[in-house]
């Protein structure tokens, strides 16, 4: 029996040793790896998140848009539904069919004190407005103001009213919108009605980014001057609302009619290396990257905590790795970047505390070896 637990212990010492082999010899390769071909330097900002290509295209659409703002308020589209107030016109209406006339052998008295005019009209699809006794009138594009002097002269012009006065509200907008969607607090879709419009005040007025929400907004431009490419763009959420203070900012472009925009949810890392529970972790709002080593256990005493790398995918075919200096980031010497959906965390061993680990790890499994042998 004592010989039986003998040799059981003895195996597992005997693996515990070969395990400390190969732990210094897997980290001194590793280590060795690392200083052949170093991650590449953090970019500027506080681990920003738009690539090169997104931020050239964001500032081309935003200058375009710049040089060609309109400040002349909403724009009536197809679909929209108009309040058209005319005083009169109903008056005119009547006269003009049958004054004083027959109908089904009754006679109609004439109409005075007529009320206003009033009724809701939709846009047609090429954007076109019917009304009595005018018949098609073009409203596609133009300001309710500029649509109630169309009315009025084309009034005075048939000979229809003298001095007409024509009121017109939009009732619900169809055309010029913008989509929010994603993780937003109120997610829909959103009219421009107010001249100078940014991305950032149409996120703002869907409530903001809510508590499921990451750093990831995907821009889909509408095809007008400068955005012929509608392809998605990757935008930092905290540097495009302002919310990184001075670790970066990201142009801020008007919003046009056919805009997506999209916030991703926080998603999850991925956690590796020397810590004591690799694995996948959901992301919270602002979690970083040693909140995240963190929330995998922490390290083990082999860890190199000068070297923790994040490799970051921007988009098809573009990522980068940089390092994160976690004894600086605890003195307060350095910053602690937030991690983002897909990022890969990874701590390193280090070659001067691999040897001292294996050491320890072999004397503790001795001791608790050496604790359940039977002496009798």
């Amino acid at each position: 029996m004592l010989a039986l637990e003998d040799t059981k212990h003895g195996g597992r010492l005997a693996a515990v040793l070969l395990s400390f082999v190969l732990a210094c010899a897997v980290g001194c390769s590793v280590r060795r790896g690392a200083d052949v071909s170093p991650p590449s330097p953090p970019r500027a900002g506080l681990g920003d998140l738009t690539s090169a290509a997104d931020r050239a295209r964001l500032e081309v659409i935003a200058a375009a848009r710049a040089s060609a703002a309109d400040d002349g308020g909403y724009r009536i589209g197809p679909d929209d539904l108009l309040d058209i107030r005319i005083p009169d016109l109903l008056e005119a209406q009547a006269q003009a069919a049958s004054p004083h006339g027959a109908q089904g052998g009754a006679e109609v008295p004439a109409v005075s004190a007529a009320p206003a005019f009033q009724q809701g009209v939709r846009v047609t699809g090429s954007g076109e407005v019917n009304l009595p006794l005018l018949g098609m009138v073009a409203a596609n594009g133009l300001t309710p103001s500029e649509l109630e002097r169309d009315i009025a002269r084309r009034l005075v012009a048939a000979d229809i009213l003298r001095s007409p006065h024509v009121s017109i509200l939009v009732a619900e907008y169809r055309s010029r919108v913008v989509a929010v969607t994603g993780s937003v607090e109120r997610p829909g879709l959103y009219p421009i009605t107010r001249p100078g419009t940014t991305l950032g005040d149409l996120l703002w007025a869907a409530g903001g980014p809510n508590r499921e929400a990451g750093r990831v907004v995907e821009f889909v431009p509408a095809a007008d001057g400068g955005a012929g490419d509608r392809s998605p763009l990757r935008l930092d959420l905290e540097l495009l609302l302002g919310l990184a203070g001075r670790d970066g900012h990201l142009p801020n472009p008007l919003v046009r009619p056919g805009d997506v925009v999209s916030v991703a949810p926080a998603g999850s890392v991925l956690v590796d290396g020397w810590v004591e529970k690799p694995g996948s972790y959901q992301i919270t709002r602002g979690l970083t990257v040693s909140g995240a080593l963190a929330a995998a256990g922490g390290q083990v005493f082999a860890a190199d905590r000068r070297r923790a790398t994040v490799k970051r995918v921007l988009g098809p075919g573009e990522d980068y790795s940089f390092t994160v200096d976690l004894e600086a980031v605890a003195h307060g010497t350095a910053a602690d970047p937030p991690v983002v959906d897909g990022d890969v965390v990874r701590l390193p061993v280090s070659r001067s505390r691999v040897v001292p680990w294996g050491m320890w790890t072999v004397a503790r499994e001795m001791i608790h070896v050496g604790g359940n042998v039977l002496l009798f």
